[in-house]
């Protein structure tokens, strides 16, 4: 099947491991648009952490941020979709790891927000190498649960950070036993990704087709964490890098190299061109 679409994943995907685009990859997006391809963003990554990528990567049109609750385009600096998560779940979500040493980061609107003081301990959480962007584009806030509570109607991402060395797995089974009506992801880290009901990587694919014409079947997503799943599963073409979490390379479709060795650049090549 030819392919119209392609989205990308950021962290691990299209970043290599020191947070930059490849040359090698800046030039199959270059060839991919040449000839009429349409290339997206899809990441976790709340709207104010991927701006400051978009003069270095002029030709991606659409950005899917925040895990699907907010879609943006780039080239008119326009918000075209957004979601938050049912208000009325984030008191549940706090009672959720109460009494745990974990970090949470909070994505209100377009910004994200962590705890005062927390971005001289990112190494306790295993989020050492975002500490250049929390710190530009992060906003501290003092009393962060109170913060939650004031905001809890503009709430479109809601990240639990575990200690290194431990998982949220009980924090995951206690929002399951409650009924808590958020998505669930894993994702850097092992950290727990919570979204809005229904809202996933995956339906914002679908509606990023939907707004272009493109059949979603003939797009292409590419990814390597829990929360590229859902986008892997509704794209045409799932493709994992070979650096994805066991999960991410059980449902893909094919697997390419890694985000150190120009595993973008041949999803480009062999599958949207070849």
């Amino acid at each position: 099947m030819a392919y119209d679409l392609i989205a990308f994943d950021m962290d691990g995907t299209l970043l290599d491991t020191k947070k930059r685009v490849s040359p090698s990859t800046l030039e199959a997006i270059h060839a991919a648009v040449g000839t009429g391809k349409v290339v997206a963003i899809a990441t976790g990554r709340s709207p104010s952490m991927v701006l400051p990528y978009r003069e270095l990567l002029p030709e991606v049109t659409y950005a899917i941020c925040t895990s699907g609750a907010h879609l943006l385009d780039l080239r008119g600096n326009r918000l075209l979709a957004e979601s938050a998560i049912d208000e009325t779940a984030i008191p549940q979500l706090l009672e959720t790891h109460r009494g745990r040493d974990v970090m949470l980061e909070i994505f209100s609107g377009t910004e994200a927000y962590d705890p005062a003081g927390s971005f001289d301990h990112l190494d306790r959480y295993g989020l050492q190498e975002f500490h250049d962007m929390f710190v530009r584009v992060c906003h501290e806030v003092d009393d962060i649960e109170s913060w939650i509570l004031e905001h809890a109607s503009s709430i479109a991402k809601y990240i639990v950070h575990p200690l290194v060395g431990e998982d949220a797995l009980d924090v995951l089974e206690k929002i399951k036993v409650r009924d808590i009506p958020v998505e669930a992801a894993f994702s850097q880290a092992n950290s727990l990704e919570l979204s809005p009901k229904g809202v996933s990587k995956g339906s914002a694919l679908k509606d990023l087709c939907a707004l272009l014409d493109i059949p979603v079947e003939k797009s292409v997503a590419v990814g390597d964490s829990g929360n590229d799943l859902e986008m892997l599963r509704a794209a045409g073409l799932g493709i994992a890098m070979s650096n994805a979490s066991p999960d991410v390379l059980d449902a893909a479709n094919v697997t390419v190299a890694d985000n150190d060795n120009g595993g973008c650049a041949e999803a480009v090549y062999d599958y949207l061109l070849g």
